[in-house]
């Protein structure tokens, strides 16, 4: 089914006119089916985009299923309105372009998980969701990292493990092996006292999270509070922060600098 933001557009009419007097338990499904067509196809090319998108979404199902019918017709026309600022007819798209991404392989697992994060985000799946997104920015550290000859690779290792403790938050890689880092190895790589390529913000937002993977793996997951709607909001964010960086460092000519 080839939804765009006509049928948005025709579900708020239609619930102004008929859906109100319907039982929310009827009219939700329709909305959810929209939602569901429609995000393959959406490219968000802006900063903030896919969490204006999701917040509009939760609103306008909270307010459907809640029959909050005097916000209700203002969140659908927020959705609707980003469904067309955001939606691309000619072919199922990510979220976000991930082009920059060199590695097929990468590209590939990264432009699922983040749609994936995405529709996880939208029903509040946080622990899907954190871990879509994990994987969205452990596919585009890797891409970048694969980059260097295992001579660079070694010699950014041995740098990260020589910082001040402090500095390297306490962190120690042993393993030379890209792909056996560990997420937070991978952000301080990339980070201002790595490669450069993120920002010191970012970088540190990162370090502020946990660490995604630990999500599926049971024995370390039972150990730590379970996750929040708040912690997926916060995933899909730094994904956003990360891809946006980068899509900036690739622009300025992608310039790898081992320290």
């Amino acid at each position: 089914m080839l939804v765009t933001a006509d049928d948005f557009e025709r579900f708020l009419a239609l619930y102004k006119d008929d859906f109100q007097r319907r039982k929310p338990a009827e009219v939700t499904p329709l909305f959810d089916q929209l939602v569901k067509a429609i995000e393959p196809r959406l490219v968000v090319t802006e900063p903030g985009g896919a969490m204006d998108w999701i917040e509009a979404v939760t609103k306008a199902r909270t307010a459907i299923a809640e029959s909050i019918r005097s916000v209700a017709p203002d969140c659908l026309a927020d959705v609707a309105r980003l469904a067309r600022k955001y939606g691309n007819i000619s072919g199922p798209q990510p979220q976000r372009p991930l082009s920059f991404i060199q590695s097929a392989d990468l590209r590939r697992v990264a432009v699922e998980d983040w749609s994936r994060a995405i529709g996880a985000a939208q029903h509040e799946e946080a622990k899907t969701t954190a871990v879509a997104a994990g994987s969205v920015v452990e596919a585009i550290a890797l891409d970048i990292l694969e980059r260097l000859s295992p001579a660079d690779a070694e010699k950014l290792r041995m740098h990260l493990n020589g910082l001040p403790s402090a500095q390297r938050r306490n962190l120690q890689q042993n393993q030379r092996d890209l792909e056996r880092w560990s997420f937070a190895i991978l952000i301080l790589a990339l980070g201002p006292d790595g490669l450069k390529v993120l920002s010191e913000r970012t970088h540190d937002i990162g370090h502020q999270l946990r660490d995604w993977r630990n999500c599926v793996h049971p024995g370390k997951y039972r150990s730590e509070p379970p996750l929040s709607s708040a912690d997926g909001r916060l995933a899909i964010a730094f994904a956003e922060k990360v891809i946006e960086e980068v899509t900036a460092w690739h622009a300025a000519g992608a310039t790898l600098v081992v320290p």
